[in-house]
């Protein structure tokens, strides 16, 4: 089971509802909600706001465990600074950006089409299609159209 099922299963329990109450109420199917609690399905993040709004928390809360309400205050400092050359590459790979195993990021398509490789594996993604990794495995994208294509990274904890 992954950390976000955990996640969602601990919310739900805390809730007292059934996979079928909380798919109800995220216009899911039980099946998706079964699947995405057990590590089987990978959710895009338009589904991860449908279950974000039924248990009334915002998204970042099926991923830190912080409580509705709390705030945590990221410095400047304590992150490495992720910066890209400006160059007119096709992609990149995140050799020198320090991300400790575990550490989830999710990765969005805004426009285009793209090639995400994920440790040893690639796929294609366009847009409106999102993927949740853990950033400490070997990761990187290409673009795959004439014109550029547009993406967006977000780390997670």
């Amino acid at each position: 089971m992954t950390a976000l099922g955990e996640r969602i299963k601990h919310l739900r329990a805390e809730r007292e509802l059934q996979q079928r109450q909380l798919a109800e109420k995220a216009d899911l199917t039980p099946s998706m909600v079964s699947q995405i609690e057990s590590g089987r399905l990978s959710p895009s993040l338009h589904t991860l706001g449908k279950i974000a709004s039924a248990f009334g928390v915002p998204i970042a809360a099926l991923f830190d465990g912080t409580p509705a309400g709390s705030i945590v205050v990221s410095r400047k400092r304590d992150y490495p600074v992720v910066s890209f050359d400006g160059s007119k590459s096709r992609g990149f790979t995140t050799e020198k950006v320090i991300i400790k195993p575990g550490q989830m990021k999710l990765f969005y398509v805004l426009e285009g089409r793209v090639a995400l490789h994920y440790n040893g594996d690639r796929h294609l993604l366009e847009a409106g299609d999102s993927a949740l990794l853990d950033g400490g495995v070997p990761h990187g994208w290409e673009n795959l159209g004439a014109k550029r294509a547009q993406a967006l990274w977000v780390i997670l904890g």
